[in-house]
C-alpha cells in the first residue's frame, strides 16, 4: 500500500512529539508521527526543562501540568574534596528580573516519562495519534521528484518532506549516509534514581562533589526520589555493571556521608557521553534532522532534550508556512542557517565543560580539585552575590533564552528600519517575556507611536494585506521598546521599524513571502 501525507515524522521522542504538537496548530496539514516502541518511555532520562521550554509548553497551554507535575530548584551547590566552595541561589533570579526575561524564570525537574506523555495526551486530545510498533527499513531518494519511505508494515510513504526525530542511532541518517562527526568521552557515566535516605541534599536543591576519585551529583526528582550521577574512570568501561550496592559505595566516598542510604532504584545505567554533530540540517529538499538524530554532546547544563524541543519550534512554523501560506522554499533553509549554529556552539561548550570536571590528566585533576575551590570560594562567589547582571547573564545562558538568530540569512534584506536605542533588542532575538498566541506573526505597536498619522496607515496596510497571518497588538505589555516590533511565531523577532515605511517592510517580507498569496 502507497500513500502521501505532507510531513511524516520519524521518532516520538520528546523532539518528534513536539513537532507533531506544533504541526497540530494548523488544520490544513496532514503528517503523519510513527515510533518503533510500544509507548512513551518509562525512564526519567532527561531531567531538566529550562526556561525557554517552559515557554514552548506554554504556547500549547501545557506548561502549568509541568509545573505541578515537576520540582523547582532553589538552590546549586558545589563540593570540592568535602568543602562547599559555591552555592548559588536561584530564587534571586526569579525575583529580581531587571528587565523582565522570562514568565519561567525556573529550572524544573521533570522526569522524561512525564514530558512525553504530557505531549503524546495533547495531540490525543487532538485526534492525533502516534502510530506505534513501526520502524522505518528503507528511504529511497529520488532528488527534486520527491523521497520513498518504506515501514515495517509494508506501507510505503511518499511525503513531502521527511523529519527525523529518530535520535542517536537515527536511521534516517544512516540511510542518508550522512556524517556525524565528533567523538567518544573516554569516561563513563553512571546514573541512578533512587530514594534516598539521609539525602545531603533537600528535596530543593542539586548538589554537585568533586574528589580525586571522579564528579558525582544529586538532583531531586520528585517525593524522597533522587537522580544520582557520576563519572567512572577504572575497570573495563565496555563491560561494567553497577549494582545499587555499587552505586552507594561511589555516593558515600565522593559525598563523603556514609549514612546515606539508597533503596528501590528503578534505573541504573552505565554509558559513554559523546559529543558529536551532523553538517546540515536539511538534506537536499525532502530531509530535516533534529534533537539527538542531529547533534548528540554531554549532559552538562541539561542542554540535550531542551535543543530538541527548540528545533522542532524552529522547524514547524517554517513547514507550515511553505505548505499552507505559499512561502518561498528559502524559508526552510533557514531552520538550518539557525539552528545548526546554537547546536555547533553548544557541543563545544559542553564539551570544554565536560572535559574539565571529568579529564583523568593529572595537571587538569590538579587545577580542578586545588585551583578550582579557591576561584569559586573567593572571586565567583562574592561576584554572584553582589551582581544581579552576572546572574542574570548566567541564568539566561543556561535557560536558553539568550540564543539569537541575528546572523541568520532570514535577515540578509534590512530587517531594521529608523534609529533605536540600545536596549531594543535587535532582529534575530527573542522577544523578551511576552508568549503570543502560536502560528501569526505578531505586530507590536508601542503606546507612543499610535498617534501619528503615518502609524495609523501603516497599520492600515498591514491589517489589509497580510491579515491571515500577521496579528496587530496595540494593547500594553509588561515589555516597552519604541516603534514597533514584528515577532514570528517562535517568539523570535523578525523586523523593527521606527519609520513605518510600507515599501520597506514589503520588500522585507517579500523575501520569504509571495505578496498574492496573503
Amino acid at each position: 500500500m502507497t500513500s502521501s501525507t505532507d510531513i511524516v515524522i520519524i521518532g516520538a521522542g520528546p523532539t518528534g512529539l513536539m513537532l507533531a504538537c506544533q504541526l497540530s496548530l494548523y488544520p490544513n496539514i496532514v503528517f503523519r508521527i510513527i515510533d518503533r516502541n510500544a509507548g512513551c518511555t518509562t525512564q526519567s532520562r532527561a531531567l531538566v526543562i529550562h526556561a525557554r521550554s517552559l515557554e514552548l509548553l506554554a504556547q500549547l497551554k501545557l506548561v502549568d501540568k509541568a509545573l505541578a507535575q515537576g520540582t523547582f530548584v532553589d538552590a546549586m551547590k558545589g563540593y570540592f574534596q568535602g568543602k562547599c566552595a559555591i552555592k548559588v541561589d536561584l530564587t534571586q533570579v526569579r525575583t529580581k528580573q531587571q528587565p523582565l526575561n522570562t514568565r519561567y524564570p525556573y529550572v524544573l525537574f521533570l522526569e522524561q516519562s512525564t514530558t512525553e506523555q504530557l505531549l503524546e495526551s495533547y495531540l490525543h486530545e487532538h485526534g492525533i495519534q502516534v502510530e506505534r510498533n513501526i520502524e522505518v527499513i528503507d528511504i529511497k531518494d529520488f532528488g527534486d521528484a520527491g523521497a520513498e519511505v518504506t515501514l515495517s508494515n509494508g506501507e510505503i510513504l511518499r511525503p513531502r518532506y521527511i523529519c527525523a526525530c529518530d535520535g542517536a542511532r537515527s536511521i534516517v541518517r544512516h540511510k542518508l549516509n550522512l556524517s556525524f562527526s565528533g567523538r567518544t568521552y573516554s569516561e563513563s557515566l553512571f546514573v541512578a534514581d533512587c530514594e534516598v535516605d539521609r539525602s545531603p541534599c533537600s528535596t530543593k536543591e542539586m548538589m554537585l562533589f568533586c574528589e580525586s576519585t571522579g564528579l558525582s551529583g544529586i538532583f531531586p526528582i520528585r517525593d524522597n526520589r533522587f537522580r544520582l550521577i557520576g563519572t567512572i574512570h577504572e575497570g573495563n568501561q565496555d563491560d561494567i555493571h553497577l549494582s545499587i550496592n555499587d552505586v552507594q559505595k561511589i555516593v558515600h566516598t565522593r559525598t563523603r556521608r556514609s549514612d546515606i542510604n539508597i533503596s528501590n532504584c528503578s534505573w541504573i545505567s552505565v554509558y559513554h557521553s559523546h559529543h558529536r554533530h551532523i553538517t546540515t540540517f536539511r538534506y537536499r529538499k525532502h530531509y530535516f534532522l533534529l534533537g539527538d538524530a542531529a547533534h548528540i554532546h554531554s549532559p552538562v547544563g541539561g542542554q540535550g532534550m531542551n535543543t530538541g524541543l527548540q528545533d522542532a519550534h524552529n522547524l514547524a512554523w517554517k513547514l507550515a508556512y511553505v505548505l499552507t501560506h505559499s512561502a518561498h522554499d528559502r524559508l526552510l533553509d533557514t531552520y538550518h542557517d539557525e539552528r545548526f549554529k546554537v547546536a555547533e556552539s553548544l557541543v563545544n561548550t559542553t564539551d570544554r565543560a565536560f572535559s574539565f570536571i571529568s579529564s583523568p590528566y593529572w595537571l587538569t585533576r590538579f587545577f580542578r580539585l586545588y585551583i578550582t575551590p579557591y576561584i569559586l570560594r573567593f572571586l565567583v562567589q562574592p561576584i554572584l552575590n553582589s551582581s544581579q547582571t552576572l546572574r542574570q547573564y548566567l541564568f539566561r545562558r543556561l535557560s536558553q533564552t539568550a540564543i539569537t538568530y541575528r546572523s541568520s540569512k532570514i535577515y540578509d534584506y534590512g530587517a531594521s528600519a529608523g534609529q533605536f536605542h540600545r536596549t531594543t533588542p535587535l532582529p534575530g532575538d527573542r522577544f523578551p517575556y511576552v508568549i503570543f498566541e502560536p502560528c501569526y506573526y505578531h505586530f507590536v505597536i508601542f503606546a507612543n507611536q499610535q498617534q501619528s498619522t503615518k502609524v495609523k496607515l501603516f497599520i492600515d496596510f498591514v491589517k489589509e494585506k497580510y491579515s491571515k497571518i500577521v496579528r496587530i497588538h496595540e494593547e500594553d505589555l509588561p515589555v516597552q521598546f519604541e516603534g514597533a516590533i514584528l515577532v514570528r511565531p517562535d517568539g523570535y523577532i523578525a523586523y523593527r521599524t521606527t519609520i513605518f515605511d510600507i515599501n520597506h517592510f514589503q520588500a522585507y517580507f517579500s523575501q520569504y513571502f509571495l505578496f498574492e498569496s496573503i
